[in-house]
């Protein structure tokens, strides 16, 4: 199993775990505390979260199909978990902090930044695998470059052909921004063709970051980056975190 569809898999898990977890905390706010506290709660929480998503989006130049997807979606999910959370406050009481604490400390992403920073291993060991993109695609991207028809002499999919030609055009930052961005298209793909393609488009990613900054690749693979890792502090000067 590879890293991304191990990553996946847990992601899954989590998710399912925490549904379970928020539809007991909701019925519970519905049993123990008053319909007027569970109205203003989620309002609140709703109010704040859709803030929250949309100043996100706008800073990260979402396009607005993905802003009117996002930004309710998280709205929603919000006032949810508020409830939840009162839920479990007016039926366990303490222990929800336990909980929360217990929730985030396995996520995903708490997950991914504890593997990152795990120590080098002691000299004498095995060297820790790294990934290395087959040299064929390098091949194939100069030629994608050089060639105005790449299709007439090795079958690629027309949409790679057009995501290969694009990602020369894009800045560090931009290409980086793509890479993140094209894991949660990865995750939402559903079809095998769609995965197959998303696999192929964070190729055609890679390919180019490897490209443009041999030295720094290598260094990013090193650190045993998560699959939906932010590696423009390897690549540019303005990262994120």
């Amino acid at each position: 199993m590879s890293m991304v569809d191990a990553e996946l898999r847990y992601l899954r898990i989590w998710r399912a775990a925490v549904v379970m977890l928020a539809v007991i905390g909701v019925l519970a706010a519905l049993v123990f505390v008053s319909p007027a506290t569970n109205l203003a709660a989620f309002v609140v929480a709703a109010f704040t979260t859709g803030a929250i998503f949309l100043s996100i989006g706008l800073s990260r130049d979402l396009p607005s199909s993905d802003l009117l997807h996002v930004v309710p979606r998280g709205a929603v999910l919000g006032g949810l978990c508020l409830l939840a959370v009162c839920g479990y406050a007016a039926a366990i009481g303490a222990p929800t902090a336990v909980l929360l604490l217990l929730i985030v400390g396995i996520s995903p992403p708490v997950v991914g930044w504890l593997r990152s920073g795990r120590p080098e291993r002691p000299a004498g060991t095995l060297p820790r695998r790294r990934i290395r993109l087959p040299k064929a695609s390098s091949r194939q991207l100069k030629a994608v470059r050089a060639d105005p028809d790449p299709t007439a002499q090795w079958p690629m999919p027309k949409y790679l052909t057009a995501v290969v030609r694009s990602v020369g055009e894009l800045s560090d930052e931009e290409l980086c921004l793509a890479w993140r961005r094209s894991f949660n298209q990865l995750q939402r793909a559903m079809s095998a063709d769609h995965r197959q393609a998303m696999v192929d488009v964070r190729r055609a990613y890679l390919d180019e970051l490897e490209r443009r900054h041999p030295d720094s690749f290598t260094t990013w693979l090193a650190s045993n980056p998560r699959a939906a890792g932010n590696p423009a502090r390897f690549f540019t000067h303005r990262a994120d975190h």
